[in-house]
């Protein structure tokens, strides 16, 4: 087992004791080369390898204070609410158009998380390794640098990130689960150094080589790497800061899906466009000038494999009988590049997957529509139409909940009076979202019934 260093040292000291190798003997390796003991307060806080040799962190050099303050900060203190934030030891990664978060953890060396709105791009070699980035001239402080582990120490890769103007280096494990990274060799560097797991960061990889390419670099992605505090009581966990909460609710959700008739005929009164809503896991949707040609499922549900050949096609699938992971699992296995899911009502929601990781092999974008989108996407199936999204920030689940909530009878005034004054509103507020308005038409019409009994109706 390692030994620790003395609080005091001399630099040459301790350069010396960095530079021992750790030979862990048979009692404390398992067949996965990680340093195991007989109890978990025996493990040593931080061990890393380099080739067959283990290396000791020890926790003397760890940036991290786990037991730091995490009590709120009031919102009109801007500087409590950013002290509370530089104290933060994991957070989330919230990238536009992506359908969930996902979780990061800081290394034990390296500085907080950037604040506000940067491109995440992929390092050149992918691993950050070797003398210097391919990609060095082209990244300014708005990108955070993924890269791959393995090949060098996370030091050595946080190094020549730094070496460029990047503002971060995000690092994708090569195995399940994410640490906090140690880094003796780069402790002091003043980079921002996290990790992502490696199914989560594997999706990544694929949707940015996907493209199109733009400015040197793949597809393009932007967000916010946001550090989270949990309240005392562990029950509420958001970002430190109040502008960040604000910043992510911003995030696309959804979209427009157009439809692109093979006919030559077009038909004015038919509606081409409908909106659509991410799922809850999968990726995000393919860029807009992408025509994806469409094909029915089939079975319908598509809750066993596919007897159809959807191989790069979007694939429509009626909801039932099974989950939607599984749904996507079958279309995936088939070839299909993208899911569409139909609405049982003219409402739309965000479909789900619990446990979260059941989700995290799905790498195809997954969406769900309208009973009214999916009528005429089905028609346009067989005829040999084309859909494209294109992403919009309007269409968002919290519209789509609140229209979903009207439905089911909440939100409308207890006076007939004032629930046809209501409908107006929600007329006025929800103009040129046909979709919207008819779902509204179909609560307000069970409104008028309820108060006028089961024969009236507009």
């Amino acid at each position: 087992m390692p030994r620790y260093l003395p609080a005091s040292i001399s630099p040459w000291l301790l350069i010396c004791f960095l530079l021992i190798t750790i030979k862990a003997d048979d009692k404390t390796t398992n067949t996965d080369n990680v340093i195991v003991t007989d109890t978990d307060s025996d493990r040593p806080p931080s061990m890393f390898k380099i080739g067959d040799d283990w290396l000791a962190l020890p926790e003397v050099f760890s940036n991290l204070d786990f037991q730091a303050d995490n009590t709120p900060a009031p919102e009109h203190d801007i500087d409590a609410q950013m002290r509370l934030r530089s104290s933060r030891f994991w957070g989330r990664l919230y990238l536009n158009g992506w359908p969930q978060t996902i979780q990061f953890f800081r290394a034990h060396f390296g500085i907080e998380p950037p604040y506000g709105k940067k491109r995440f791009v992929f390092a050149e070699p992918r691993d950050a390794c070797g003398p210097e980035l391919e990609n060095a001239h082209l990244l300014t402080s708005d990108h955070i640098v993924l890269a791959n582990r393995g090949r060098c120490t996370y030091g050595q890769k946080a190094l020549n990130v730094k070496k460029t103007a990047a503002s971060a280096i995000i690092i994708i494990n090569n195995e399940p689960g994410i640490d906090h990274l140690p880094g003796p060799d780069a402790h002091d560097v003043q980079l921002s150094v996290g990790s992502i797991s490696q199914q989560e960061g594997n999706l990544l990889e694929l949707f940015y080589d996907d493209g199109p390419a733009e400015g040197g670099f793949g597809r393009y992605m932007e967000g916010y790497m946001v550090p989270i505090n949990c309240e005392n009581s562990g029950a509420r966990c958001v970002p430190a800061t109040y502008q960040e909460r604000a910043w992510v609710k911003e995030l696309v959700e959804g979209g427009i899906m157009h439809i692109h008739s093979s006919s030559n005929k077009e038909d004015s009164k038919r509606p081409t466009s409908f909106e659509y809503l991410l799922a809850h896991f999968g990726t995000r949707v393919a860029h807009q000038d992408k025509k994806l040609p469409l094909v029915m499922s089939k079975p319908a549900e598509a809750c066993e494999p596919l007897e159809k050949d959807v191989k790069g096609k979007a694939v429509l699938v009626r909801r039932g009988s099974c989950s939607f992971v599984q749904k996507a699992e079958h279309v995936q296995n088939a070839g299909g590049i993208a899911m569409i899911v139909s609405s049982l009502h003219s409402h739309l929601l965000r479909m789900g997957v619990e446990p979260r990781w059941k989700g995290l092999n799905t790498a195809i974008p997954v969406v769900g529509v309208s009973k009214q989108a999916y009528s005429a996407l089905v028609g346009e199936s067989y005829g040999g139409g084309t859909i494209s999204f294109e992403e919009n920030a309007a269409v968002n689940g919290t519209v789509w909940e609140g229209i979903e909530k009207l439905k089911n009878g909440e939100g409308w005034p207890r006076s007939s009076a004032y629930v046809t004054k209501k409908y107006q509103e929600l007329q006025d507020e929800h103009a040129g979202w046909p979709e919207r308005l008819e779902a509204i038409r179909d609560a307000y019409n069970a409104q008028v019934a309820k108060h006028s009994g089961p024969e009236s109706e507009l």
